[in-house]
C-alpha cells in the first residue's frame, strides 16, 4: 500500500474520530465519573469495546468487498466512487451540521466489562456504521494487490485514529469543566473537518479519473495504476 494512500487514509479517518458520534457520547460518560471509577481508567472498557467493533466491522467488510472484486470488478469500480461521493457528501454535512453536547452526558460508574460492552454495543447498533465501511473503505483499496494486507493495515490505523479521538475527549471529559469548551470549538472544528474531508474526495476522485484513463488508454485491469 502506497504511503500517500496510509497517509491520506488516516488523515481522513482522524477528523472522522474527533467528529463525536454515539461512541465519544458513550466514552465519555463513562469518563466523566470522579475517583478510580471514571476518568482515563472509566474510559478504557469503552475504547477497548469501541475497537472491538471496529475489527468486527473491517473482518465483515473485507470479506464481502474480497468477494465482491473477485465476482464483479465494475460493480468495484461504482463503489470506489460512491466511496468519493460519501465523503464529499460528508464534509457537506459537517459544514452546517449541529454539534453532540458533550457536557451534557451523565455520568456512569460501570467496570471495565460493562464499559467494553457498552461502548462494542453501541458500536456494532450504529445503522450508519455498515454505510460508514462500505463507502469509506474502498477508496482506499487497490483491487490489484494483496486485499487482506491492505485491509489489516486500515484496520490497524482505524485503531490508532479511534484510539486518539476517544482518548481526548475521555480526557477532557476527566477534567469535566473543559467539555464546554469542546462544545464551544465544535463547530470551527467541524468546519476544518469539512475541508478536509472535501478535499480527500476531490484526491480519491482525481486518483479514480487517472485509474479509468490508464484501464481505457493501455486496456489494464482497474486499479492497476493506483
Amino acid at each position: 500500500m502506497p504511503l500517500e494512500t496510509i497517509l491520506l487514509f488516516l488523515i481522513t479517518d482522524l477528523m472522522f474520530c474527533l467528529t463525536p458520534g454515539p461512541a465519544t457520547l458513550v466514552t465519555v460518560s463513562h469518563a466523566l465519573p470522579h475517583g478510580p471509577a471514571g476518568g482515563m481508567r472509566g474510559a478504557l472498557g469503552p475504547i477497548v469495546g469501541v475497537n472491538f467493533g471496529n475489527f468486527i466491522w473491517y473482518g465483515l467488510t473485507a470479506f464481502g468487498l474480497i468477494a465482491l472484486i473477485q465476482a464483479v470488478p465494475t460493480a468495484y469500480s461504482v463503489l470506489r466512487w460512491i466511496g468519493v461521493v460519501y465523503l464529499a457528501w460528508m464534509g457537506l454535512r459537517m459544514f452546517g451540521g449541529s454539534s453532540r453536547a458533550l457536557a451534557r452526558q451523565s455520568a456512569k460508574r460501570a467496570s471495565f466489562g460493562k464499559g467494553f460492552l457498552n461502548g462494542l454495543a453501541v458500536h456494532m447498533s450504529n445503522p450508519k456504521a455498515l454505510l460508514f465501511y462500505t463507502a469509506f473503505i474502498p477508496p482506499f483499496i487497490d483491487p490489484d494487490g494483496d486485499l487482506l494486507l491492505q485491509f489489516a493495515i486500515l484496520a490497524g490505523l482505524t485503531v490508532i485514529t479511534e484510539t486518539t479521538g476517544l482518548t481526548f475527549y475521555a480526557s477532557l471529559a476527566s477534567r469535566a469543566r473543559n467539555l464546554g469548551n469542546a462544545d464551544q470549538a465544535q463547530p470551527l472544528f467541524h468546519k476544518i473537518a469539512a475541508v478536509v474531508l472535501i478535499a480527500a474526495a476531490l484526491i480519491l476522485a482525481w486518483r479514480n479519473l487517472v485509474d479509468g484513463a490508464a484501464q481505457t488508454a493501455f486496456n489494464l485491469p482497474q486499479g492497476m495504476m493506483g
